[in-house]
């Protein structure tokens, strides 16, 4: 049941975000092309409507991922949510996964772009130097695949832990003593679960010994970064718990 609801929010979510990518790549391209002319007027025209496309895109990640979850599962669509043969945990595994998904997408529009700009903008490179690049980066990357691949953990635990924060914040702003003030409630508990989570990462951090990051080479040889990825996958599971509790013991739908 997880992957049809995926389906949906994949698709519901779609109907945002593809158009918006769509407009990127042309606007790109369009860029990219005169980015070898002398028509600087049309140069900045592209350069400010990409940003803008770009500044749209990261806003409405953010908008979108509230919305998705708050009109579908605590607004009148929750009636129905609530009432298929599905768990809560499905439920906000579907808008959390759908959520990192978008957002990796947008990651990759995002390179794409560049790289499409960096085409057109570097026509003089020949390409056995476009080769020399290439070679030097894949040795690189080779060399650092592990350091590369504990990166790309911390960010989808990181992202992931912002996503289920928004969750449990806007499920605060839903019990029933707060019907006045959700959304003021909801301000309020991301900035304090924030505020929470900080002190007790301060805390942690001054009682662990010092390291010598004279001996770490690889982040997978310090101590301090392994723990922090502990901590940090520690608080999605706790944010995702919190959520839960609040929609299964205590919801109370708009």
């Amino acid at each position: 049941m997880l992957g049809k609801l995926l389906k949906y929010e994949l698709k519901a979510s779609g109907r945002i975000f593809i158009p918006l990518y769509i407009a990127i790549l042309i606007v790109a391209v369009f860029n990219g092309i005169f980015m070898n002319t002398n028509i600087l007027q049309v140069q900045g025209i592209g350069i400010l409507v990409l940003t803008s496309l770009f500044m749209a895109l990261g806003v409405l990640t953010i908008v979108v991922t509230i919305q998705r979850f708050r009109k579908n599962l605590l607004g009148d669509e929750g009636y129905l949510m609530f009432t298929l043969p599905v768990s809560t945990s499905s439920l906000i595994l579907s808008k959390c996964i759908t959520a990192l998904i978008y957002a990796v997408l947008s990651f990759i529009v995002a390179v794409f772009t560049f790289g499409v700009l960096m085409l057109f903008g570097t026509s003089g490179i020949l390409l056995p130097e476009i080769l020399d690049l290439f070679n030097t980066s894949f040795k690189w990357i080779s060399e650092n695949f592990l350091d590369i691949l504990l990166l790309v953990v911390v960010m989808f635990i990181s992202y992931s832990s912002f996503i289920l924060l928004l969750y449990t914040s806007i499920s605060m702003g839903q019990l029933p003593k707060f019907n006045k003030h959700r959304n003021i409630v909801a301000f309020a508990s991301f900035i304090a679960i924030n505020i929470v989570i900080s002190i007790v990462g301060d805390a942690v951090g001054s009682i662990l010994p010092n390291e010598d990051t004279t001996m770490v080479y690889h982040l997978y040889q310090s101590p301090s970064f392994m723990l922090a990825i502990l901590g940090s996958l520690v608080v999605a599971i706790a944010l995702f718990f919190a959520t839960k509790f609040i929609l299964d013991k205590k919801l109370n739908l708009e």
